[in-house]
């Protein structure tokens, strides 16, 4: 895949979607969404995805690079670090839905992709900014995922 057949995504990195079911399936609260989405997802040394959740569970593999590390959090009290990589024996790791996630590479560039089921939609994304409630909850109980929160509204 080359850099150009990417696009820049609201949480960072950048993206192409490859699949988007023609199946549709109704969601828990009723919006109709299609059955699976499916994109590949960039990040590059030094970059990160910033806290967002989205309405689906999503599951991340590891395609290329070194690995990624997922920093997740249930928007109350749990939260997890999840590592994929050779050495972690992890090439692959599902968020539920309504979770609160971020990336950053563990060195270089890596390749992921994120298949979303129900499908994802941006009306159902929700990028984790400073002026958001949950964000004081970040600060105050977690200072380690700050720098995974967003400056002002996308």
């Amino acid at each position: 895949m080359r850099p150009g057949e990417l696009i820049d995504h609201p949480e960072g990195g950048r993206f192409r979607e490859v699949h988007r079911s023609a199946q549709v399936v109704t969601a828990a609260d009723g919006r109709e969404r299609p059955a699976l989405t499916h994109i590949y997802f960039a990040l590059a040394r030094g970059e990160r995805s910033l806290l967002h959740r989205v309405a689906g569970d999503e599951v991340w593999n590891l395609y290329r690079g070194d690995g990624v590390v997922l920093h997740l959090w249930d928007g109350e009290g749990e939260t997890q670090r999840v590592e994929l990589s050779e050495p972690a024996g992890a090439w692959c790791h599902v968020v539920p839905a309504g979770w609160w996630q971020a990336a950053e590479p563990l060195g270089g560039d890596v390749l992921v992709g994120c298949s979303v089921g129900p499908g994802f939609e941006f009306a159902d994304f929700v990028l984790l900014t400073n002026d958001r409630p949950e964000a004081a909850v970040v600060r105050a109980l977690w200072p380690g995922l700050v720098p995974f929160i967003a400056a002002g509204a996308p």
